[in-house]
């Protein structure tokens, strides 16, 4: 499918891609990224809330360990391949409880771990297709809209401004919004300050990301699932 832009040219889908990805690095610093750790804290926009403190680590093609600590409780998610689980630690009372990542909770994480390579390219391999649905007006910018899907599994819609090329929003299946404010350059890649997630217009959280470190080496063991239940 073809879109005009601005200036009358017709663009395909995958046009619209390559111009995006071209706003936050060429071809060889995205897809020559293996390995990458962020360290960042989430804050509520409900005040009443407490904030959080996150570090993801993923290692591509598949693996992610995301940490979430608020006060003395750390929830830990593993994938490593096919395989993933959720721990949840009280620090105070030195207890661990674990079950394993199943259906549509596996599925989610999988996707997000695929996710941070891709840099708005479809996951070919596993399914994925793109096609350009039209331009539209979206939070007052001219976009291209874009539309991500897996047969029989997620969708996900993203916005491109016509005029800068850059990503306006991404909008999953579940409608939740997520939308990059400012941007840091680590490693030749372009990444945002702070990233806010909105569902039905409405403000959930954001999340702030205070240090990116990208094809570094990992610590041994950081994508091991734990076997049997910990107490």
């Amino acid at each position: 499918m073809f879109a005009t832009s601005l200036w009358g040219q017709e663009l395909s889908e995958h046009e619209v891609i390559n111009r995006a990805r071209a706003t936050i690095g060429n071809d060889a610093a995205l897809d020559g990224l293996v390995t990458m750790e962020l360290v960042g804290s989430l804050e509520p926009a409900n005040t009443n809330m407490p904030s959080a403190t996150l570090l993801i680590v993923a290692r591509k093609p598949l693996s992610q360990r995301l940490e979430i600590k608020v006060d003395d409780i750390v929830e830990t998610t593993i994938l490593d391949g096919n395989r993933g689980c959720i721990i949840r630690s009280n620090l105070n009372a030195e207890a661990s409880q674990m079950r394993d990542l199943i259906g549509p909770e596996l599925e989610r994480v999988t996707y997000s771990t695929r996710q941070f390579f891709n840099f708005y390219r479809p996951d070919f391999s596993n399914g994925e297709k793109v096609s350009l649905v039209g331009t539209e007006t979206y939070r007052d910018t001219r976009c291209y809209k874009l539309l991500y899907e897996y047969p029989g599994g997620p969708k996900t819609v993203r916005y491109f401004s016509v005029a800068e090329d850059t990503l306006v929003s991404t909008i999953t299946e579940n409608g939740v919004e997520s939308i990059g404010v400012g941007s840091q350059t680590v490693g030749g890649i372009k990444f945002p300050k702070a990233i806010e997630y909105y569902e039905s217009g409405r403000k959930l959280h954001t999340i702030f990301l205070h240090e990116i470190k990208v094809n570094k080496p990992l610590t041994v063991g950081i994508f091991d699932i734990p076997e049997g239940d910990t107490q």
